[in-house]
């Protein structure tokens, strides 16, 4: 349910609002991330829109999350969403999902104002494997990310058959909204012609690439094109930062603030923690301990609750965070982390709130791969309150 402008004024101003927003690139600014959150659901094989309506700091009551995006889309595409391991909301308001059974980025946008991505028109392929003009392959896409130039790169971790750890860099050159066309994608970073690696999701902070590695060396690397010519070489990438480097743990998360990096460590390490990372004395590198800070722990999980594995993280409003668990039923949620007390860390008690809690068999939340916080459609007012329940119960 959704409030809209009317009138033709309010029709023009909304498409002045999509036509301005269409220019720029990037995520959105944390601030105007109140629309939300997106989680894709490796179990369910669908994409849910989790609010939260009563204003209560979670999105855990009854009608405070529906299916966003599946396979009955009405766009025509078959099996879309059977394992979404990154989802990204450009500045423009589309939002892009990489899918690994698919092989393919899906592009999608709530355009009639119904809270959903379901309808006919409001989906397609952007860049797939089948499709692409250079056959580039996509067995595994694990982050999507925009530079300031509005191009969208792709982090692939190769397989077994494939190997084509690879970094792509993709542009919608004609308007048919795909970049599947000639010379609308580049071999942006050939990593496994680099690297012993298997890259896992990706952010872009002043035009720098970010992507995390759990497999080899356990690092996070860093690559720019600083000659311009739109291929990453010898001597434009690095490590960034180090497994065990000032107590860091890391994991398969990158996101950014737009001054430092966040990563979750997703495996067995006790606690599990989150980092944020900072490079203050811009040399590319995570060289001081000044420049790793311990925000949080599993020993702030709320009693009753278990954490899983973490492979999803996702930054909103105010800096906050959004942590999804994955494992047993107890272990099935995702975490709110919300810095109270100001002291640049979700370390406190009442920081950490229990946003959505698990409830397998079949049941949101069931296995969160994916997150990411997104912004309501230009023209449209958010509704709070036990009012916004209960049309949210009779839609449903």
């Amino acid at each position: 349910m959704k409030l809209r402008l009317i009138g033709i004024a309010g029709v023009t101003l909304a498409l002045a609002l999509c036509a301005a927003s269409s220019t720029l690139a990037q995520a959105p600014p944390l601030d105007d991330r109140t629309g939300g959150a997106l989680v894709g659901d490796m179990t369910l094989d669908q994409i849910y829109l989790a609010r939260d309506l009563n204003a209560d700091g979670d999105a855990d009551d009854l009608g405070e999350s529906w299916v966003y995006f599946d396979g009955t889309n009405g766009s025509g595409l078959v099996d879309p969403s059977n394992g979404v391991y990154t989802i990204f909301e450009s500045i423009s308001g589309y939002q892009f999902f990489g899918d690994g059974p698919a092989d393919t980025v899906f592009r999608m946008r709530d355009l009639n104002g119904d809270w959903d991505a379901q309808d006919a028109g409001e989906a397609n392929v952007w860049f797939s494997s089948g499709d692409n003009y250079h056959g580039f392959l996509l067995p595994s896409p694990q982050g999507i990310y925009q530079d300031s130039t509005g191009a969208t790169f792709i982090v692939n971790a190769g397989t077994l058959t494939s190997g084509a750890d690879a970094l792509y860099r993709t542009v919608d050159l004609n308007g048919d909204g795909d970049a599947n066309d000639e010379n609308e994608a580049t071999l942006w970073m050939d990593i496994a012609g680099f690297l012993d690696t298997a890259p896992f999701q990706l952010s872009v902070m002043n035009d720098a690439v970010y992507f995390a590695d759990t497999v080899g060396a356990d690092e996070i690397h860093r690559a720019a094109d600083m000659n311009g010519n739109g291929v990453i070489e010898v001597g434009e990438f690095n490590v960034f930062a180090t497994e065990g480097t000032f107590g860091l743990q890391v994991g398969g998360t990158v996101v950014n603030d737009g001054t430092s990096l966040f990563i979750a460590e997703s495996s067995s390490s006790d606690p599990q923690k989150v980092f944020r990372l900072t490079d203050l004395n811009a040399s590319d590198v995570i060289d001081d301990a000044s420049e790793v800070l311990e925000v949080w722990d599993e020993s702030c999980v709320p009693d009753g609750l278990l954490l899983g594995a973490t492979w999803a993280l996702s930054i909103g409003p105010g800096g906050e965070l959004l942590l999804a668990s994955s494992g047993t039923d107890q272990k099935d949620n995702i975490f709110r982390l919300v810095d109270l007390n100001g002291d640049d860390d979700f370390l406190d008690a009442g920081e950490t709130i229990a946003w959505a809690t698990g409830h397998g068999s079949g049941v949101f939340v069931d296995y969160a791969r994916s997150l990411q916080y997104i912004v309501p459609e230009p023209g449209t007012l958010t509704l709070l309150g036990v009012g916004a329940l209960a049309l949210v119960r009779r839609r449903r």
